[in-house]
Protein backbone atom coordinates (compact mmCIF):
# COMPACT_ATOMS: atom_id res chain seq x y z
CA UNK A 1 0.00 0.00 0.00
CA UNK A 2 1.19 3.52 -0.75
CA UNK A 3 2.23 5.83 2.07
CA UNK A 4 -0.81 6.88 4.07
CA UNK A 5 -1.59 10.43 5.13
CA UNK A 6 -0.95 9.38 8.73
CA UNK A 7 2.54 8.16 7.79
CA UNK A 8 3.25 11.27 5.71
CA UNK A 9 2.26 13.55 8.57
CA UNK A 10 4.13 11.50 11.17
CA UNK A 11 1.08 10.86 13.35
CA UNK A 12 1.22 7.65 15.40
CA UNK A 13 -1.83 5.44 14.99
CA UNK A 14 -2.93 2.03 16.31
CA UNK A 15 -1.47 -0.86 14.33
CA UNK A 16 -3.70 -2.78 11.94
CA UNK A 17 -3.04 -6.27 10.55
CA UNK A 18 -1.96 -6.43 6.91
CA UNK A 19 -3.40 -8.36 3.99
CA UNK A 20 -3.62 -11.24 3.52
CA UNK A 21 -4.93 -11.35 7.08
CA UNK A 22 -6.41 -14.24 9.02
CA UNK A 23 -8.20 -12.07 11.60
CA UNK A 24 -9.67 -8.61 11.43
CA UNK A 25 -11.50 -9.60 8.23
CA UNK A 26 -13.80 -7.00 6.71
CA UNK A 27 -16.46 -8.15 4.28
CA UNK A 28 -18.37 -5.51 2.33
CA UNK A 29 -21.82 -5.89 0.82
CA UNK A 30 -21.80 -4.31 -2.66
CA UNK A 31 -25.44 -3.46 -3.23
CA UNK A 32 -24.88 -2.37 -6.83
CA UNK A 33 -22.47 0.55 -6.68
CA UNK A 34 -21.08 1.89 -9.99
CA UNK A 35 -17.72 0.29 -10.78
CA UNK A 36 -16.01 3.70 -10.95
CA UNK A 37 -17.15 4.42 -7.39
CA UNK A 38 -15.84 1.05 -6.21
CA UNK A 39 -12.49 1.69 -7.85
CA UNK A 40 -12.16 5.09 -6.20
CA UNK A 41 -13.07 3.69 -2.78
CA UNK A 42 -10.56 0.86 -3.18
CA UNK A 43 -7.83 3.30 -4.16
CA UNK A 44 -8.32 4.86 -0.72
CA UNK A 45 -9.24 1.90 1.48
CA UNK A 46 -8.52 -1.26 -0.50
CA UNK A 47 -5.90 -2.37 2.05
CA UNK A 48 -8.65 -2.77 4.66
CA UNK A 49 -11.10 -4.77 2.55
CA UNK A 50 -10.72 -8.55 2.39
CA UNK A 51 -13.94 -9.87 0.87
CA UNK A 52 -16.77 -8.33 -1.13
CA UNK A 53 -20.18 -9.91 -1.58
CA UNK A 54 -22.01 -8.89 -4.76
CA UNK A 55 -25.61 -8.68 -3.65
CA UNK A 56 -28.42 -10.18 -5.75
CA UNK A 57 -29.44 -6.92 -7.52
CA UNK A 58 -26.34 -7.59 -9.65
CA UNK A 59 -28.27 -10.43 -11.28
CA UNK A 60 -30.11 -7.76 -13.27
CA UNK A 61 -26.89 -6.06 -14.44
CA UNK A 62 -25.11 -6.81 -17.75
CA UNK A 63 -22.61 -9.66 -17.44
CA UNK A 64 -19.81 -7.60 -19.04
CA UNK A 65 -20.21 -4.91 -16.39
CA UNK A 66 -19.99 -7.50 -13.62
CA UNK A 67 -16.75 -8.79 -15.16
CA UNK A 68 -15.32 -5.26 -15.06
CA UNK A 69 -16.29 -4.85 -11.42
CA UNK A 70 -14.80 -8.19 -10.38
CA UNK A 71 -11.56 -7.29 -12.18
CA UNK A 72 -11.36 -4.08 -10.15
CA UNK A 73 -11.82 -5.91 -6.86
CA UNK A 74 -9.31 -8.59 -7.84
CA UNK A 75 -6.77 -5.88 -8.73
CA UNK A 76 -6.91 -4.74 -5.10
CA UNK A 77 -6.56 -8.31 -3.78
CA UNK A 78 -10.15 -8.47 -2.60
CA UNK A 79 -11.83 -11.87 -2.71
CA UNK A 80 -15.15 -11.69 -4.55
CA UNK A 81 -18.17 -13.83 -3.75
CA UNK A 82 -21.73 -13.88 -5.03
CA UNK A 83 -24.47 -13.27 -2.51
CA UNK A 84 -25.63 -16.41 -0.76
CA UNK A 85 -28.97 -16.13 -2.55
CA UNK A 86 -27.24 -16.84 -5.89
CA UNK A 87 -26.26 -20.34 -4.81
CA UNK A 88 -29.42 -20.99 -2.82
CA UNK A 89 -31.50 -20.41 -5.97
CA UNK A 90 -29.12 -22.43 -8.14
CA UNK A 91 -29.25 -25.35 -5.71
CA UNK A 92 -33.04 -25.24 -5.46
CA UNK A 93 -33.16 -25.36 -9.27
CA UNK A 94 -30.59 -28.19 -9.39
CA UNK A 95 -28.28 -26.08 -11.54
CA UNK A 96 -25.43 -25.43 -9.11
CA UNK A 97 -22.65 -27.20 -11.03
CA UNK A 98 -23.14 -25.19 -14.21
CA UNK A 99 -23.62 -21.97 -12.24
CA UNK A 100 -20.42 -22.50 -10.25
CA UNK A 101 -18.39 -23.14 -13.42
CA UNK A 102 -19.63 -19.85 -14.84
CA UNK A 103 -18.90 -18.05 -11.56
CA UNK A 104 -15.31 -19.25 -11.73
CA UNK A 105 -15.10 -17.94 -15.31
CA UNK A 106 -16.38 -14.54 -14.15
CA UNK A 107 -13.65 -14.31 -11.51
CA UNK A 108 -15.52 -15.16 -8.33
CA UNK A 109 -13.22 -16.90 -5.84
CA UNK A 110 -15.50 -17.46 -2.81
CA UNK A 111 -18.70 -19.47 -2.56
CA UNK A 112 -21.08 -19.01 0.37
CA UNK A 113 -22.99 -22.00 1.70
CA UNK A 114 -26.11 -20.60 3.32
CA UNK A 115 -29.76 -21.35 3.95
CA UNK A 116 -31.40 -18.01 4.67
CA UNK A 117 -34.03 -17.77 1.94
CA UNK A 118 -35.85 -21.03 2.52
CA UNK A 119 -37.85 -22.43 5.41
CA UNK A 120 -36.83 -25.98 4.53
CA UNK A 121 -34.96 -27.87 7.25
CA UNK A 122 -31.21 -27.74 6.73
CA UNK A 123 -29.57 -31.06 5.87
CA UNK A 124 -26.08 -30.59 7.31
CA UNK A 125 -24.68 -33.68 5.61
CA UNK A 126 -25.76 -32.26 2.26
CA UNK A 127 -24.27 -28.91 3.24
CA UNK A 128 -20.90 -30.38 4.22
CA UNK A 129 -20.82 -32.39 0.99
CA UNK A 130 -21.43 -29.18 -0.94
CA UNK A 131 -18.59 -27.43 0.92
CA UNK A 132 -16.23 -30.20 -0.15
CA UNK A 133 -17.49 -30.04 -3.74
CA UNK A 134 -16.92 -26.27 -3.92
CA UNK A 135 -13.41 -26.67 -2.52
CA UNK A 136 -12.66 -29.32 -5.14
CA UNK A 137 -13.43 -26.61 -7.72
CA UNK A 138 -10.79 -24.38 -6.02
CA UNK A 139 -13.30 -22.00 -4.44
CA UNK A 140 -12.67 -20.66 -0.98
CA UNK A 141 -15.80 -21.53 1.00
CA UNK A 142 -17.57 -19.49 3.66
CA UNK A 143 -20.52 -21.00 5.51
CA UNK A 144 -23.41 -19.09 7.03
CA UNK A 145 -25.50 -19.94 10.07
CA UNK A 146 -28.81 -18.44 11.13
CA UNK A 147 -31.74 -16.93 9.27
CA UNK A 148 -33.03 -13.38 8.96
CA UNK A 149 -36.36 -14.35 10.52
CA UNK A 150 -37.29 -16.72 13.33
CA UNK A 151 -39.55 -18.85 11.10
CA UNK A 152 -37.66 -22.00 10.14
CA UNK A 153 -34.53 -20.99 12.03
CA UNK A 154 -33.48 -24.05 14.03
CA UNK A 155 -30.54 -22.11 15.50
CA UNK A 156 -32.94 -20.08 17.67
CA UNK A 157 -35.30 -21.19 20.42
CA UNK A 158 -37.18 -17.90 20.19
CA UNK A 159 -36.77 -14.46 18.67
CA UNK A 160 -34.02 -13.51 21.14
CA UNK A 161 -32.75 -16.86 22.39
CA UNK A 162 -30.10 -18.79 20.49
CA UNK A 163 -30.08 -22.57 20.44
CA UNK A 164 -26.41 -22.64 21.28
CA UNK A 165 -25.97 -26.38 20.76
CA UNK A 166 -27.47 -26.34 17.26
CA UNK A 167 -25.58 -23.16 16.32
CA UNK A 168 -22.22 -24.56 17.41
CA UNK A 169 -22.93 -27.87 15.68
CA UNK A 170 -23.79 -26.16 12.37
CA UNK A 171 -20.78 -23.87 12.51
CA UNK A 172 -18.35 -26.67 13.32
CA UNK A 173 -19.85 -28.94 10.65
CA UNK A 174 -19.21 -26.31 7.98
CA UNK A 175 -15.74 -25.50 9.27
CA UNK A 176 -14.72 -29.13 9.64
CA UNK A 177 -15.88 -29.78 6.06
CA UNK A 178 -13.42 -27.14 4.87
CA UNK A 179 -15.11 -23.73 5.16
CA UNK A 180 -12.57 -21.02 5.97
CA UNK A 181 -15.04 -18.97 8.02
CA UNK A 182 -18.71 -18.96 8.94
CA UNK A 183 -20.89 -15.89 8.73
CA UNK A 184 -23.27 -15.42 11.63
CA UNK A 185 -26.49 -13.87 10.33
CA UNK A 186 -26.66 -10.18 11.21
CA UNK A 187 -30.42 -9.93 11.68
CA UNK A 188 -30.21 -12.73 14.23
CA UNK A 189 -27.39 -10.99 16.13
CA UNK A 190 -29.21 -7.68 16.33
CA UNK A 191 -32.33 -9.36 17.68
CA UNK A 192 -30.43 -11.42 20.24
CA UNK A 193 -28.07 -8.70 21.50
CA UNK A 194 -29.84 -5.49 20.52
CA UNK A 195 -28.61 -2.65 18.32
CA UNK A 196 -28.99 0.45 20.46
CA UNK A 197 -26.54 1.25 23.23
CA UNK A 198 -29.34 1.01 25.79
CA UNK A 199 -30.47 -2.44 24.60
CA UNK A 200 -26.93 -3.77 24.29
CA UNK A 201 -26.03 -2.69 27.81
CA UNK A 202 -29.28 -4.02 29.26
CA UNK A 203 -28.90 -7.44 27.61
CA UNK A 204 -25.15 -7.91 28.11
CA UNK A 205 -25.83 -10.59 30.74
CA UNK A 206 -28.35 -12.40 28.52
CA UNK A 207 -28.12 -11.98 24.73
CA UNK A 208 -24.46 -11.02 24.65
CA UNK A 209 -23.53 -13.98 26.84
CA UNK A 210 -25.13 -16.34 24.32
CA UNK A 211 -22.95 -14.92 21.57
CA UNK A 212 -19.84 -15.12 23.75
CA UNK A 213 -20.47 -18.76 24.61
CA UNK A 214 -20.93 -19.76 20.97
CA UNK A 215 -17.81 -17.82 19.95
CA UNK A 216 -15.80 -19.54 22.67
CA UNK A 217 -16.89 -22.99 21.50
CA UNK A 218 -16.28 -22.31 17.81
CA UNK A 219 -13.39 -19.84 18.03
CA UNK A 220 -14.18 -16.18 17.47
CA UNK A 221 -11.45 -15.94 14.81
CA UNK A 222 -13.40 -18.40 12.65
CA UNK A 223 -16.66 -16.41 12.76
CA UNK A 224 -17.46 -13.33 10.66
CA UNK A 225 -20.09 -11.37 12.58
CA UNK A 226 -22.55 -9.70 10.22
CA UNK A 227 -24.15 -6.32 10.86
CA UNK A 228 -27.03 -5.65 8.51
CA UNK A 229 -26.22 -2.91 5.96
CA UNK A 230 -29.94 -2.21 5.60
CA UNK A 231 -30.31 -0.80 9.10
CA UNK A 232 -29.84 2.90 9.82
CA UNK A 233 -26.28 4.16 10.25
CA UNK A 234 -26.39 4.72 14.02
CA UNK A 235 -27.56 1.18 14.91
CA UNK A 236 -24.98 -0.25 12.49
CA UNK A 237 -22.16 1.74 14.09
CA UNK A 238 -23.36 0.89 17.59
CA UNK A 239 -23.48 -2.87 16.98
CA UNK A 240 -20.11 -2.82 15.21
CA UNK A 241 -18.62 -1.00 18.19
CA UNK A 242 -20.16 -3.55 20.56
CA UNK A 243 -18.60 -6.42 18.64
CA UNK A 244 -15.22 -4.67 18.81
CA UNK A 245 -15.79 -4.25 22.55
CA UNK A 246 -16.45 -7.98 22.92
CA UNK A 247 -13.76 -9.39 20.66
CA UNK A 248 -11.15 -6.67 20.14
CA UNK A 249 -10.12 -4.52 17.21
CA UNK A 250 -9.29 -7.52 14.98
CA UNK A 251 -12.81 -8.96 15.14
CA UNK A 252 -14.13 -10.24 11.79
CA UNK A 253 -17.00 -8.03 10.59
CA UNK A 254 -19.32 -8.63 7.66
CA UNK A 255 -21.89 -6.77 5.55
CA UNK A 256 -20.10 -3.45 5.97
CA UNK A 257 -21.24 -0.76 3.56
CA UNK A 258 -18.56 0.08 0.99
CA UNK A 259 -18.81 3.82 1.56
CA UNK A 260 -18.20 3.28 5.29
CA UNK A 261 -14.86 1.44 5.04
CA UNK A 262 -13.01 4.47 6.37
CA UNK A 263 -15.50 4.89 9.21
CA UNK A 264 -15.04 1.25 10.20
CA UNK A 265 -11.26 1.60 10.32
CA UNK A 266 -11.66 4.67 12.53
CA UNK A 267 -13.95 2.63 14.78
CA UNK A 268 -11.45 -0.24 14.89
CA UNK A 269 -8.74 2.23 15.88
CA UNK A 270 -10.82 3.88 18.61
CA UNK A 271 -10.53 7.29 16.98
CA UNK A 272 -14.22 7.74 16.22
CA UNK A 273 -17.02 8.46 18.73
CA UNK A 274 -19.93 6.09 19.32
CA UNK A 275 -22.71 7.54 21.45
CA UNK A 276 -24.52 5.83 24.29
CA UNK A 277 -21.55 4.31 26.12
CA UNK A 278 -20.35 7.41 27.97
CA UNK A 279 -16.61 7.97 27.89
CA UNK A 280 -16.10 4.39 26.73
CA UNK A 281 -17.28 5.48 23.29
CA UNK A 282 -15.83 9.00 23.32
CA UNK A 283 -12.75 8.74 21.06
CA UNK A 284 -11.57 5.91 23.34
CA UNK A 285 -8.08 5.29 21.94
CA UNK A 286 -7.27 9.01 21.86
CA UNK A 287 -8.46 9.35 25.47
CA UNK A 288 -6.40 6.32 26.50
CA UNK A 289 -3.26 7.84 24.97
CA UNK A 290 -4.01 11.19 26.59
CA UNK A 291 -4.29 9.61 30.04
CA UNK A 292 -1.02 7.69 29.73
CA UNK A 293 -2.37 4.19 29.13
CA UNK A 294 0.19 1.66 27.77
CA UNK A 295 0.29 0.80 24.06
CA UNK A 296 -1.38 -2.57 24.63
CA UNK A 297 -4.24 -1.18 26.74
CA UNK A 298 -7.56 -2.78 25.74
CA UNK A 299 -9.50 0.46 25.40
CA UNK A 300 -12.31 -1.36 23.57
CA UNK A 301 -13.33 -3.35 26.64
CA UNK A 302 -14.43 -0.22 28.51
CA UNK A 303 -17.84 -0.25 26.84
CA UNK A 304 -18.65 -3.49 28.67
CA UNK A 305 -18.31 -1.60 31.96
CA UNK A 306 -20.42 1.39 30.96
Amino acid sequence: MDQTLQEFLGINWPARSKKPRAEGITMVMDTGWPTTFCESMLAQYGEYLDVVKLWDPHLRAPEKEIRKKIEVYNHYNVKVQPGGIFMEIARIQGNEKKVMAKMADLGFSVIEVSSTATNAARDMQRETDFVKYAKDLDFTVFGEVGKKFIEGDTTRRSEKVVDEEVTVKEMLSLLNAGASYVYWEGHLLRRVMGETAEDLLESRDTGTQQVLRVAKEVGQQRIIFEVSPLREMVPRRTLQFWLVSLFGTEVNLGNVRLEELGFLEALRSGSHPVHGFGQAGDYPWIRAVETGKPADYAWWSEALKA
